[in-house]
Parts: structure tokens; C-alpha cells; sequence
């Protein structure tokens, strides 16, 4: 075996070591996900000197100087970072919107709407690119096929996903078969599957190049309103329902693999961490559930909320989670030993819909119904910056890969760029 380079991967920190191996070239990565602005980077360059055959002492200086941009990178990222500013208000749509999401370069973003469409924009001009126009009904889901976002996925309130090309506006597939309103979809990390979650009490998997039904996953109770595919594989698939319950599943077969119980009311959302190790729920019995995704068992209940829990999400590490709810406060949770309440951010006067982490996690985002959205720090709970100017409820936000964009959208019927 001869190593060829290192390729970087920013979130969650680590390398991708490509290699030779018998004429044929191949990759390994390997997380470093402890990687912070306090690692010595000799002392971790020595380690993996150690442990990995490919890292020979030959290439140690070059192995040290992608570290030292990985910390570098990381340090940049953290809270003490500069403040966003407006950088671009996206006259959007004639109807509310209901989702966004950027690219991974940050340099397109996509919007969905009330008005039955999705559009494309340019991050850096605000410049419509494309409008997707097709769905007779509200467009509720929208995404991208990470890493390569060559397609986009929506999902709507005609009982139908579509996948189009971003280039040409064309619709390459619509997904039929849901008897009541799609609400999720999403691509698998290859992007060769498509998942829906409806309304309908089932969640679909589809060929996305042919847009055939591949399983109908049946078994939920009531409505199917969150789902995702596991980051590394796809082979597994969550679904959270309103019946109160997450499911598992194995995308290679028709059934269900696991269902966890426990909570006792409506699940608002479901997530894997970023190993697949960990499934984490939020419900409107407010509390939040760390489940064993190999186990199915459930590891911690955290009750901090004094009302429902709307949202819940990992930090790229998958050492932290974060929980958001109508008690108008957001809390972030450790997952990796105690289960301790690490901070609470309060200063939304009114409930909190979205949370996420920062790429580098030194950040946390929240979207709230007052009208603002808050960049908060996750060691001390301070708010550092709030991004105001929405004339409605801000119900979505997302960071870009690179952690130095907010996309926020609103009632008001705008996006707002944050750079």
C-alpha cells in the first residue's frame, strides 16, 4: 500500500487518507472528532504515526500541517468568531415559506413555499437561478443530495415528491403512492435513494434515478412527520411518528427492524448522530430521548422543558445535543458520558421551532416565533448576537458547511442571508 495524499474534512474534524492498494486507488478516513483549539498537534500527529500503517514518519511534517489547519479552521469557527450581518434579503415567494436549505459549497440555496413551488438562488448575488414549478399543493420539504448537490428533493402537500435538476429546472422523477400529504424526504448519503414520510401513517423508499417505489414501510399508528437515512451507510432509516414512536429500518428489506418507545406524547423530530451510534427524539410531552440505535434502548430522558420540545439535533462530533421548545428557552445536553444539562439559552420571548449547532459547535442557532433568530455560545449559554429584521415568524435557519452563512426564512415570505 502507498499513500497517495490527505484530504481535510472540516465537519466533524478528520482526514481522509487516499491510498494505492494493488493498482487500485482507495480511501480511508478517520475521524478526529476530539480535534479542538487546545490539541497539541504533535501529540496527535503521533498518534496516528502509531496506530495507522499508511502514516510513515516520511510524510509526518505534511500530516501536521493539515492538522494545524483543521484546529485553525475549528478556532475560527468558535464563539468568539466575528458577528453575522445581513448580507442579503431574498424577496422569495408570494406565499410563506415552509423550508430552506444551502448547498455544500454555501453558494446556492433552495427555498420552499406555501406558493407550490421551490426555488434556487444564488448566495452571493440573491438572484433567482431556477424555479421548480410542478406540485399542486404546498411545497413542505426541501434538500439537496449531499455531498455532490446535483438534485434536489422535494416533498409536498400534493401527496407527491419530486426530484429535479438544479441546472435545467427539469423534473427527472416524481415520486408517487402516498394517500396524504408528504411532510419529509430526504436523499441517502449516496444519493441513490429517496425517503418520504407522510401523513398518510407510512414512510416510502424510491429509486431516485427511475422514481420507482422500492418499500412502503407500514407500522406507524398515526402521522410519519420526521425520518432520516444514517450518515455513513444509508442502509438504516428512522422515522418519527405523532403516534409517539421511532422506528428503524433496514432500507435492504420491507420491515421494520426496531421500534422505541417511551415517550408520551406527539414526536416533533428524530435524528442519528453523526456515527449512527445514537438516535435522539423530541416530543410534546417535553422531554428529549437518547436512544442506543444497535441496542434499541433508551440510554437517557432529559425533562428541562417546561413545555413541548419541538426540536432536536447533534453537534458534528456527536458529543452534544440540543433541544428547543415553546418555553420560549433552548438546552444542550451531553451525550457522550452524564447526560448532564450543559446550558440553557433563554431570551426568545416567544417558543423556539429550530435548533442547530455550528459546524464546528462552538455556536448554537435557534429560530424563534418573536422574529428574530440567536447565535448563542454552547459552553456558557450567552447570547452573542440577535439576528433581527423578519416582520414574521422565523421557523427555519441552517448554517452553510463551511459555518460562515445563516440562511433564516419567515412568514414575512423572505430569506435573509447572513454572512
Amino acid at each position: 500500500m502507498k499513500l497517495l495524499k490527505f484530504h481535510l474534512r472540516y465537519h466533524p474534524p478528520g482526514i481522509t487518507l487516499e491510498y494505492l492498494q494493488k493498482g487500485v486507488v482507495k480511501n480511508k478516513d478517520i475521524d478526529l472528532l476530539d480535534l479542538n483549539g487546545d490539541s497539541d498537534i504533535k501529540e496527535v500527529a503521533s498518534g496516528l504515526h502509531k496506530n495507522e500503517v499508511l502514516i510513515t514518519e516520511e510524510v509526518r511534517g505534511q500530516l501536521e500541517k493539515c492538522l494545524s489547519m483543521l484546529k485553525k479552521r475549528i478556532e475560527h469557527e468558535g464563539p468568539t468568531g466575528k458577528r453575522f450581518y445581513i448580507y442579503k434579503t431574498l424577496m422569495t415567494h408570494v406565499l410563506p415559506l415552509t423550508n430552506v436549505a444551502f448547498d455544500k459549497t454555501g453558494s446556492r440555496c433552495i427555498s420552499g413555499s406555501y406558493d407550490r413551488t421551490c426555488k434556487l438562488w444564488d448566495v452571493e448575488t440573491g438572484l433567482e437561478l431556477k424555479t421548480f414549478s410542478g406540485h399542486q399543493n404546498v411545497v413542505y420539504s426541501v434538500g439537496f443530495n449531499f455531498p455532490v448537490c446535483n438534485r434536489i428533493l422535494t416533498g409536498s402537500f400534493d401527496k407527491s415528491a419530486k426530484i429535479w435538476d438544479p441546472e435545467t429546472g427539469e423534473c427527472l422523477a416524481t415520486l408517487m403512492g402516498h394517500r396524504g400529504e408528504v411532510v419529509a424526504a430526504q436523499f441517502n448519503p449516496k444519493g441513490d435513494l429517496a425517503a418520504t414520510g407522510s401523513m398518510d401513517h407510512t414512510a416510502k423508499l424510491y429509486d431516485a434515478r427511475t422514481g420507482q417505489e422500492i418499500h412502503s414501510y407500514a407500522g406507524h399508528s398515526a402521522e410519519v412527520i420526521a425520518l432520516q437515512f444514517d450518515p455513513n451507510e444509508g442502509q438504516r432509516m428512522i422515522t418519527g411518528s405523532f403516534d409517539g414512536t421511532i422506528s428503524l429500518w433496514d432500507t435492504r428489506l420491507a420491515d421494520r427492524t426496531a421500534v422505541l418507545k417511551g415517550h408520551d406524547g406527539e414526536i416533533s423530530n428524530v435524528q442519528f448522530n453523526w456515527d449512527s451510534s445514537l438516535v435522539g427524539s423530541s416530543s410534546l410531552d417535553g422531554s428529549a430521548k437518547l436512544w442506543d440505535a444497535k441496542q434499541s434502548s433508551c440510554l437517557a430522558t432529559v425533562s428541562g422543558h417546561t413545555g413541548e420540545v419541538l426540536d432536536i439535533c447533534f453537534d458534528w462530533a456527536g458529543k452534544r445535543m440540543a433541544t428547543s421548545s415553546n418555553d420560549c428557552s433552548a438546552r444542550i445536553y451531553d451525550v457522550k458520558a452524564d447526560f448532564m444539562e450543559l446550558a440553557v439559552m433563554k431570551g426568545h420571548r416567544e417558543e423556539v421551532s429550530k435548533v442547530c449547532f455550528s459546524p464546528a459547535g462552538g455556536c448554537l442557532l435557534t429560530a424563534s416565533a418573536d422574529r428574530s433568530a440567536r447565535v448563542w455560545n454552547t459552553s456558557t449559554g450567552n447570547c452573542i448576537q440577535v439576528l433581527s429584521g423578519h416582520q414574521g415568524e422565523i421557523f427555519s435557519c441552517a448554517y452553510s458547511y463551511a459555518g460562515d452563512a445563516i440562511i433564516t426564512a419567515s412568514k414575512d415570505n423572505t430569506c435573509r442571508i447572513w454572512r
